[in-house]
């Protein structure tokens, strides 16, 4: 009798065995092609996000090292500024108390300027100043890939993009008489430009006076 119970579950086994086996084969269609892999946006948590779009560098010529400055005063007592600036470079005035150098007339967006703004209206102490400037520019939706790659008790250096344009950054706070902030002055411009920027930022930071 024990003999037959065996021989009946033999035969299931083998009868279902087979049976997986014409299954198996009768689905088995060959290799099937998939998808190749690419970056999706998560859900939770959010990061890694959607990859950051940058768009190619315009072709206007980098910013070169030995750029030659002339003398320049800007603002109003008690503390106008008087700093050199890149000969040859054009003024702009786009809001009270802020003024702009750019390379000539024809300048084109997204590559290199010079940037003075007068703070001490603030009352801000330099140290303060400073964090203040790097967490709105690493809060700001129209800035992405916001990274410091170095910085001093007033001064940082920062790349990110801005209107899909990687952009490179040099700040420095400069102190009033009482200590508090009295103006900060920023070189910005594209990787390209680094070299230039090296050059040119310290020679005007240093220089800086209040008249």
């Amino acid at each position: 009798m024990r003999v037959r119970w065996i021989g009946l579950a033999l035969a299931l086994v083998l009868l279902g065995l087979a049976a997986g086996y014409a299954a198996g084969s009768e689905a088995d269609d060959g290799p099937r092609h998939l998808d190749e892999a690419h970056p999706i946006e998560a859900v939770e948590p959010s990061w890694p996000g959607a990859p950051t779009k940058v768009v190619p560098d315009s072709a206007y010529p980098a910013l070169a090292a030995g750029v030659r400055t002339r003398p320049e005063t800007v603002g109003s007592p008690p503390f106008p500024l008087s700093l050199p600036v890149p000969r040859g470079w054009v003024r702009t005035n786009p809001t009270s108390g802020e003024w702009r150098w750019y390379p000539d007339d024809d300048y084109e967006q997204n590559t290199y300027f010079l940037r003075v703004r007068q703070i001490g209206n603030l009352y801000s102490p330099v140290p303060k100043a400073l964090a203040d400037r790097i967490t709105a520019l690493d809060d700001a939706e129209s800035v992405k890939d916001f990274d410091v790659e170095s910085q001093t008790a007033d001064s940082f250096t920062a790349t990110y993009v801005s209107d899909e344009h990687r952009r490179l950054a040099m700040e420095r706070f400069l102190p009033g008489p009482d200590g508090n902030a009295i103006a900060s002055v920023a070189l910005i411009g594209r990787i390209a430009d680094r070299d230039g920027m090296v050059d040119l930022f310290p020679r005007i930071t240093n220089a800086v006076t209040v008249s």
